[in-house]
């Protein structure tokens, strides 16, 4: 598997953590900086998936613990740019393995008997977390899921996605409008080289790149921040969710992503956790089709609102 060159970030976090405590209700942190300043925002992924402002009931704990790093570059020569990634982790007390076997074991499905693996204690052995939402590498060596031979498909895969807007929600720009920001790829949090018998319980997602203030636009916008999976299973959505499905599932967390930038070349920017107004309005099946369980296949993920510098003709 592939593991994060960790060079560049290293240096672009050169400014103070920030951390936001606890993950359950909508919250936001915000920033106004020139200097690279990470800030984080904590928040828990349910099953079914659960409305942020309605706070848990009958102690009712995340399937994963979520985190959204954002920060902000001023770059003086070129224009400044604001990083985010998302982190998902998995709690790994006998809890919280128990409350993973319950909660996960759809009964209804005969063949999760042939999918799910237990040790001599009869207890479900860990599952790497990043195999289970990646999309991409080689199915059922590099990753868990793999083409249904019943549905013909595969959609075992979370992913991340992104959409610039003007300030009033109204124009999306045009830098993500044909083609948003989106990755399903998820790295291993912790050791380098892991296999699908690997215990990981946490998974980074790709590092997502803005450029605000480009030509044209104003000098404040934001963008909305979508992480799904593409197969729901039936799972019951929150009053008020988007019905439009994710490929054949939904959304389990939304983010918005605010900026003002100032004359200094400082910028006022934050994020918070909301219910989603809307779908992503993306076509998954489509987009997936192309690099389905195809080992050493190229990653259609789109990580910046910039295109690719060309490299330079050799002559």
């Amino acid at each position: 598997m592939r593991t994060m060159n960790m060079t560049w970030l290293a240096s672009a976090l050169c400014g103070a953590l920030a951390w936001v405590p606890g993950w359950a209700g909508a919250a936001d942190v915000s920033s106004r900086t020139t200097q690279p300043t990470v800030r984080t925002l904590d928040f828990g992924v349910f099953w079914p998936p659960r409305d942020p402002s309605q706070q848990p009931t009958n102690g009712t704990q995340p399937l994963l613990d979520g985190q959204v790093v954002l920060w902000f570059e001023g770059l003086r020569e070129t224009r400044p740019v604001i990083r985010l990634r998302v982190t998902l982790t998995r709690r790994s007390d006998a809890a919280a393995r128990e409350r993973w076997n319950s909660r996960l074991a759809f009964p209804e499905y005969d063949w999760m008997r042939q999918v799910r693996v237990w040790d001599a204690d009869q207890r479900w052995l860990w599952p790497n977390v990043p195999y289970l939402l990646r999309f991409h590498g080689t199915e059922r060596v590099e990753r868990y899921g793999g083409v249904d031979p019943g549905k013909g498909v595969d959609n075992d895969f979370a992913a991340v996605l992104l959409r610039k807007y003007d300030p009033a929600g109204t124009q999306e720009s045009e830098d993500t409008r044909r083609a948003p920001l989106v990755s399903a790829e998820w790295y291993p949090v912790g050791p380098d080289r892991v296999d699908k018998q690997t215990v990981v319980h946490g998974a980074q997602s790709d590092v997502f790149t803005l450029h605000p203030g480009g030509t044209g636009e104003a000098r404040s916008g934001w963008a909305g921040v979508w992480l799904i999976y593409a197969d729901f299973m039936g799972a019951k959505l929150p009053e008020g969710w988007p019905t439009d499905p994710e490929w054949a599932g939904g959304i389990l967390a939304y983010f918005e992503v605010r900026w003002t930038l100032g004359t200094d070349g400082g910028c006022d920017v934050s994020v918070r956790q909301l219910a989603p107004a809307r779908s992503t309005g993306f076509a998954w099946e489509r987009w997936a089709a192309r690099t389905r369980a195809a080992s050493g296949s190229s990653s259609p993920a789109k990580v910046s609102d910039l295109p690719a510098r060309k490299a330079p003709a050799v002559e």
